[in-house]
C-alpha cells in the first residue's frame, strides 16, 4: 500500500504550496511541430507548437509560445486563406490577481487570455455589427461558425485563436459543422460530464479559466453538473431595444429575428437567417439565472485551488456546444494591459508589449528561491510530501504553530527553531489536521488517498 500524501495548505489567493499558474502550461519537451490539413493530407509544420518557456517572479507568470496547437487545425470551409503562423508571443500573468473596478474592464478585440497551450482566446465579436451601426454587433459564435476547424479554431492574419470552447465539433450531442468528418483533430480537451473540467488557460488579470463542468456548489459539494451561464437569451421577435432597454431609433434597429442577413464576410456570401442569438445584444445578464456572475465567472472550489479561487468558465449548451459569453465578457481583475498588442484598448492587434525587467527563474518544477518570495506568506512544501519526507518551511514564518487532529487534539507544537531543518511528520496519523499561529491564523494538513 502506498503511504498517503501530505501537504500544508497556505491561505494565500493563489496558494504557493500548489502552483497551478506555473504547472498548469503544456511545455513543448519533445520538439513536436505543428500540423495542418491541405487537402486530404495532413501536413507537418517547421514550428514548435505548445508552450516553449515559462519564467516566473514572486509576482508573475511569463509564458513564451508560438500560438501553435499540438492538435490538427485547418481547413477553414468559409474560404479563410490564412493558416496558423509561428507568433512570438510573450504573455505575463499576475500570480495573484486583484479585484477590479466596479463593473469589471470589458474585453476588446483581439486576444484576451492564452490557453495552457500558447494559443490564444478571442471574445464573442466579431468586429462587425448590422448595417454598421455599432448597436447590433455580429456574435462571432454564430456568423463565423462555418469557418472554425475541427476543433473550434481559426486564424486571424495567421494568429490562430478560440471564440469558444476549444474541444471538438464531434464533442457535442448535436454538432454545428460537419467538419471533423473528413478533417478530424483532437483539440484541446473532451468534455466529460462525469468529471470537473480541466483548467483550460488564464486571461490577463491572472485568474485561471475552467472547461464547461465544475462542482455543483462553490464549495466543492453537490457532484459535477454543466456549469451554466447567467447570460440567457432574451425574449425578443424584433431587435428595436438594448438589452438595458434603451430604445432605439428606426434607422438604429437590427434585423426581425429570423430575417435574413447577408454577413459581411467572406465576400460572397450567402444570406442567412438572423436567429435569436445572432447578435451579443440578444443575450441579457439576468442575476442567479445560471451558476455565474455577469463576467462569466463565480469563486468556487477547484481540483487546483481546494480552498477556492474566482475563475472563468467556458460555458456550453445542453448539447456542449459553445454558449454565450463563451470565456468571458469582461475581466472581472485588475487586467495586465501588456499582454495587448498595439491595437487600441484591451486586446489590440498583433503580439504584445510584454517585456520582462525583474529577476525571473525557469519553471522547472522545482520549489523557487527568488528572495521575493522569503517575504511571503509562511508556506510548506514539498508539494505534497510523503510522510518519510521532511516538511520544510519558507516565507514569513510563524514563531510556533499547534498542530491539532479532527478531533481538536493538540497532536504537536513546532517553534521556529524546529521548523528550521524540516519537520519529521511520520508520526502524524492519516486525516485532517490544522495548523494555528498565535494570531489565530490557520492552514490546514490533508492526508491525500493515493
Amino acid at each position: 500500500m502506498r503511504i498517503p500524501l501530505l501537504f500544508c495548505l497556505s491561505i494565500l489567493p493563489i496558494g504557493l504550496w500548489a502552483q497551478p499558474e506555473l504547472e498548469a502550461w503544456l511545455l513543448n519537451t519533445d520538439g513536436a511541430t505543428g500540423q495542418y490539413w491541405n487537402g486530404n493530407s495532413l501536413v507537418t509544420m517547421q514550428d514548435e507548437c505548445d508552450v516553449q518557456l515559462v519564467q516566473y517572479s514572486a509576482d508573475n507568470v511569463y509564458v513564451h509560445a508560438t500560438g501553435i496547437p499540438r492538435y490538427a487545425t485547418a481547413p477553414f470551409p468559409d474560404g479563410n486563406p490564412s493558416q496558423a503562423t509561428a507568433q512570438d508571443y510573450l504573455f505575463q500573468i499576475p500570480r495573484e490577481p486583484q479585484e477590479g473596478p466596479a463593473g469589471g474592464t470589458a474585453t476588446g478585440l483581439g486576444h484576451t487570455g492564452v490557453l495552457i497551450n500558447g494559443v490564444v482566446i478571442f471574445n464573442a465579436q466579431d468586429a462587425f455589427s448590422y448595417n454598421n451601426q455599432g448597436f447590433w454587433h455580429q456574435n462571432g459564435g454564430f456568423f463565423e461558425n462555418d469557418g472554425f476547424d475541427c476543433a473550434k479554431g481559426h486564424p486571424a492574419m495567421g494568429r490562430y485563436h478560440h471564440h469558444q470552447v476549444p474541444t471538438r465539433f464531434d464533442d457535442s450531442v448535436a454538432p454545428t459543422s460537419d467538419v471533423c468528418g473528413d478533417f478530424p483533430s483532437e483539440a484541446l480537451f473532451t468534455v466529460d460530464p462525469a468529471a470537473h473540467s480541466p483548467l483550460i488557460g488564464y486571461a490577463f488579470d491572472g485568474y485561471p479559466i475552467y472547461g464547461p463542468y465544475g462542482f455543483a456548489n462553490a464549495d466543492g459539494s453537490g457532484g459535477i453538473v454543466r456549469i451554466e451561464t447567467s447570460w440567457p437569451l432574451r425574449d425578443i421577435a424584433v431587435r428595436h431595444t438594448l438589452p438595458d432597454g434603451t430604445e432605439l431609433a428606426p434607422n438604429q434597429f437590427g434585423p426581425d429575428v429570423g430575417e435574413l442577413v447577408t454577413p459581411a464576410i467572406p465576400p460572397g456570401a450567402a444570406p442567412v437567417a438572423a436567429v435569436l442569438g445572432a447578435y451579443i445584444e440578444d443575450h441579457e445578464y439576468v442575476e442567479g439565472s445560471g451558476h455565474l456572475d455577469e463576467f462569466n465567472g463565480r469563486f468556487a472550489v477547484t481540483p487546483e485551488y481546494p480552498e477556492g479561487t474566482y475563475a472563468y468558465y467556458a460555458t456550453v449548451d445542453a448539447d456542449h456546444n459553445g454558449q454565450y459569453p463563451y470565456f468571458f465578457p469582461a475581466y472581472r481583475g485588475v487586467v495586465e494591459t501588456d499582454n495587448f498588442g498595439g491595437g487600441p484598448g484591451p486586446g489590440g492587434s498583433g503580439g504584445t508589449n510584454v517585456t520582462i525587467d525583474e529577476e525571473v527563474e525557469t519553471w522547472t518544477g522545482g520549489v523557487s528561491n527568488i528572495p521575493a518570495l522569503r517575504d511571503a506568506p509562511f508556506f510548506a512544501y514539498p508539494n505534497p510530501a510523503s510522510r518519510a519526507d521532511r516538511l520544510r518551511f519558507s516565507g514569513q514564518m510563524p514563531g510556533r504553530l499547534i498542530v491539532r487532529d479532527a478531533a481538536g487534539r493538540i497532536v504537536a507544537e513546532w517553534t521556529t527553531a524546529d521548523m528550521a531543518g524540516g519537520m519529521a511528520i511520520d508520526g502524524l496519523s492519516p486525516g485532517i489536521h490544522t495548523c494555528s499561529d498565535a494570531s489565530g491564523s490557520t492552514r490546514t494538513l490533508l492526508i491525500i488517498r493515493p
